[in-house]
């Protein structure tokens, strides 16, 4: 998606719901084909209903980044809630009482969905501040909608950011490319060293899950549905 593309959607995006699906459905089906876009959407409308958020939309990179580095990393896009759900359909009771840590929270949508499923600690990092701002204001609904639920958004770089023992699930949704998913990984394996323990990843459009697997993990589940839609998740015991 082009630059220019994406400040088109951000001007319109302060209309009405019923525009900014109605935006978005034309984006899905420009770049992913009309069938796709039908089927995402359907699941937008669903999601977005029993979850209670209000997610939809892209947004571009911080302009804060610098130009050399704008390359490495993808654009501001939820993942699609039929993608989103099957990999959390992977997860066990035993799963859901750790933390979830969301790599690349945008507005807070899989922080949502966790909590759908029984998630009650939740970490969600992004290196957009306005995003994080947005995560921050959902976040509170959902605490509302899900009492004895905590989630904390913390704006920082994925690369820089020191991953608590707490963390027994990461979610990625593609949100970067591999020169700093293997920082990323470093990090992870650096956690996991101090503090052992089981470590699932749900891993959405996963570009670069051979680095994960390079690392150690095994992918224990995978699906593809329209070609398109694609996850996978990776473990270490």
């Amino acid at each position: 998606m082009h630059e220019t593309a994406i400040a088109g959607y951000k001007r319109a995006y302060n209309k009405t719901i019923h525009m900014r699906y109605v935006l978005y459905f034309f984006y899905l089906a420009w770049y992913w084909g009309l069938d796709v876009a039908i089927f995402i959407i359907e699941h937008e409308i669903r999601g977005e209903r029993r979850f209670g958020v209000r997610t939809i939309g892209l947004h571009h990179l911080p302009e804060h980044l610098p130009e050399q580095e704008r390359k490495h990393f993808s654009f501001y896009e939820p993942v699609n809630y039929y993608s989103a759900t099957t990999l959390f359909d992977q997860l066990t009771p035993a799963d859901k009482q750790t933390t979830l840590l969301d790599v690349g929270c945008g507005r807070g949508r899989v922080l949502a969905i966790g909590a759908g499923y029984g998630f009650k600690d939740m970490i969600g990092i992004d290196f957009s501040e306005a995003l994080c701002e947005e995560a921050a204001d959902n976040a509170e609904k959902v605490e509302d909608r899900h009492p004895g639920t905590h989630i904390t958004i913390e704006w920082i770089d994925a690369r820089y950011y020191d991953i608590p023992a707490r963390v027994g699930v990461i979610f990625l949704f593609n949100p970067f490319d591999g020169t700093v998913m293997e920082t990323f990984i470093a990090k992870v394996l650096q956690s996991l060293e101090q503090h052992p323990r089981p470590m699932k990843i749900l891993y959405a459009n996963p570009q670069v899950k051979h680095l994960w697997q390079d690392a150690g993990f095994t992918e224990t589940a995978t699906f593809v549905k329209k070609d398109m839609l694609r996850g996978c998740v990776l473990e270490r015991p």
